[in-house]
């Protein structure tokens, strides 16, 4: 199987960039273009422009449309796997189409891809084109469809076995990370409102991030934050010391899991998540994870778990298992979705 792979493969911790590491193993010949956007001003000004609900098209400033029809008119492909790219036009689909009718051109996005702030001009434009949809946001495939998707499959998240595992952490770092709760990510209100709650009722929560997390340094002695963030493998290790790791899902995107619903688990983590009716099926309650419904349940589960260690022990463990036994690694997904495709 002969894949060109296209995505933002920016840092080690990017999860294109995993997805590309089973690609290659699984394919026979795989090309990798690097689409990292070349944030200039009239990239900027156009994608707040679109958002404003103007038809306005994003830039190609790193002509990734005239590299993509060259790797298609020196090399054949059996799949164009391309990892939400908002540059590509519909030409270039169609360019693709007509020099290789046989190719199945795939979209994969992590994303929420039918609100707007997700989205381009080019992508709405090519949406059509595009052999499959693959999204993990299953109450919006009939949008999708109804958008003009010719197949939309969906799948749960996943996590990369080679980078998400349980790390050794010494003793300095492990000062540094400990805590009764700890939560890496960005700002979002009502996350903030729940943390906030927890260090209010004696709970020590660290938070490790940037941006509006900075104007919180001082809100309350139980509640640290951490404006250094954490990346790579010091995310892995961190998931490891927090006693319990609090699994919030982003409303702006609607979700229902998030890709921290697996990675927690698979670094050897404890998660107490958000509870939907997905992670409900993928994670057994109070065996293979915990959840909580508003502030007050999430204060009692905390306060429970905290002072029950062998219980939240044996649910970390049983969470790792779950991971394995049931095939949630980009390894294992991606096989399964590339057989979905090859049948189509």
């Amino acid at each position: 199987m002969k894949i060109l792979s296209i995505g933002n493969f920016k840092n080690q911790s990017n999860t294109a960039l995993h997805r590309h590491w089973c690609l290659e193993k699984i394919g026979s010949e795989v090309h990798q273009l690097n689409i990292e956007y070349k944030v200039s001003f009239f990239y900027k000004l156009n994608n707040q422009l679109f958002r404003w609900g103007l038809p306005i098209h994003l830039p190609d400033d790193l002509k990734i449309n005239l590299k993509v029809r060259k790797l298609v008119t020196q090399n054949i492909y059996d799949i164009i796997w391309v990892d939400k790219s908002l540059i590509l036009s519909a030409a270039t689909l169609k360019f693709i189409k007509a020099k290789q009718p046989n190719v199945k051109i795939i979209y994969f996005s992590l994303d929420n891809m039918t609100l707007r702030h997700n989205q381009s001009q080019n992508y709405l434009k090519a949406f059509k084109l595009y052999d499959i949809h693959i999204t993990n946001k299953s109450p919006y495939i009939n949008t999708m469809y109804a958008m003009g998707a010719q197949k939309v499959i969906f799948t749960n998240n996943t996590y990369e076995a080679s980078y998400h595992y349980p790390r050794t952490v010494c003793d300095e770092k492990r000062k540094r990370y400990s805590c009764d709760v700890g939560f890496i990510g960005f700002w979002e209100k009502e996350r903030c409102e729940s943390l906030l709650f927890l260090a209010q009722n004696g709970i020590l929560v660290k938070v490790f991030g940037t941006g509006k997390w900075n104007d919180y340094k001082n809100a309350h002695e139980n509640l640290i934050i951490d404006t250094n963030g954490l990346y790579s493998e010091e995310y892995c290790k961190a998931i490891g010391v927090f006693k319990i790791s609090i699994g919030f899902l982003r409303k702006w995107n609607q979700d229902l899991q998030t890709s921290r619903n697996m990675e927690i688990p698979a670094c050897g983590g404890f998660m107490l998540s958000e509870r939907t009716s997905e992670l409900l099926h993928l994670f057994n309650e109070d065996k293979e994870a915990a959840y909580f419904g508003d502030n007050q349940e999430l204060l009692a589960k905390c306060k429970y778990y905290l002072k029950h260690e062998q219980k939240r022990k044996q649910i970390t463990v049983n969470g790792m298992e779950r991971c394995r036994i049931s095939g949630y690694s980009n390894m294992e997904t991606l096989k399964r979705l590339l057989k979905q495709i090859e049948n189509a």
